[in-house]
Order: structure tokens, then C-alpha cells, then sequence
């Protein structure tokens, strides 16, 4: 993964210089591999409880629109930020259903509303 902390950055003269025997070797690259194992556990369960998009949902009126977010239910939150649309209009609503979220605009964005969102689920792996 990419946040794994690789061994060979760590500076080798800086652990001989401590005259660091086998058994400190062995404990330091125990050490990383347990902190790499973290980060792994760590990177799923959130890539598994947030979903993030940029889309446009314009040419449907204000709304609400529905956006599908697979997992998601009433119960979890949504982030919704309006980034640009034809027409000048502000989200007034975001609920969250099954599967999904629906949003209201202040009136009719025209034929482009995009949005920026993020789902937080409670799924796990």
C-alpha cells in the first residue's frame, strides 16, 4: 500500500553506530512490518465507510435529484458541496435513503449542477 513505511529509508549507519546487534535488527523490522499491518486495517475500513465523487446531477429541475451511493442508509451522513451549475441556486437539502441521498436546490440549476460529495457508511469489511 502506499503508506507503508519501507524499511530501507531508515538510515543503516545510524543503527550501526548504536552497534545494534541481530536481536534490535530483528525487533525493528518487526516493528515496521506490525505499523504497515496498521496502516493495511486502516486503509480498508476506510475505504470501505467512504465513498467520494464529483458529478453532475443538472437537467432535472431542483430536485430532489437522487444520487445512488450502494451501502449507504437513512442513518449515515453525506457531505454535499455545489462546486458550479448553469443557473445560480444553493443546496437547501441532503437526505440520505437507502442506497443513496437526494438533494434539493434553491431553485432549477439548469442543464449542469455539479456536485462534490462525500458518504459515510457504516460497512465494514
Amino acid at each position: 500500500m502506499a503508506n507503508q513505511i519501507r524499511l530501507e529509508v531508515l538510515d543503516t549507519p545510524d543503527v550501526e553506530q548504536v552497534e545494534a546487534g541481530p536481536d534490535f535488527k530483528r525487533w525493528l523490522t518487526n516493528t515496521v512490518d506490525i505499523i504497515n499491518a496498521s496502516f493495511d486495517a486502516i486503509n480498508i475500513v476506510i475505504g470501505n465507510q467512504v465513498t467520494s465523487a464529483i458529478i453532475d446531477i443538472g437537467g432535472s429541475g431542483a430536485g430532489p435529484l437522487f444520487v445512488s451511493v450502494p451501502g449507504l442508509t437513512p442513518a449515515n451522513a453525506v457531505i454535499v458541496n455545489l462546486t458550479s451549475s448553469t443557473n445560480p441556486v444553493t443546496v437547501v437539502n441532503v437526505t440520505t435513503v437507502t442506497d443513496g441521498f437526494n438533494v434539493t436546490f434553491s431553485g432549477n440549476p439548469g442543464a449542469s449542477a455539479i456536485i462534490v460529495y462525500q458518504a459515510f457508511t457504516n460497512t465494514n469489511p
